[in-house]
């Protein structure tokens, strides 16, 4: 990649990637935790997990037609 492009570096991208794997480990470790001491609340975290994954992928549909759709229409 190069950086006179505007392109992140290759060390940049992967201390994000670092970043995110050490959020998911403690998110998971988080998860844990709840599941152990408050089962109902658990129930009640990943209810609004999948709700909000439902969300990203309704709102994804959306942008990846409109633009499949303004390609149809430019081509």
């Amino acid at each position: 990649m190069s950086k006179a492009a505007g392109e992140p570096s290759t060390d940049t991208l992967s201390r994000v990637i670092d970043l995110l794997v050490e959020h998911k480990i403690r998110l998971d470790a988080w998860e844990h935790v709840l599941k152990e001491t408050n089962p109902l609340v658990h129930e009640h975290y990943l209810g609004t997990i999948e709700n909000l994954r439902a969300q990203k992928t309704a709102e994804l549909k959306t942008v990846l037609t409109a633009r499949l759709k303004s390609k149809d229409g430019d081509g």
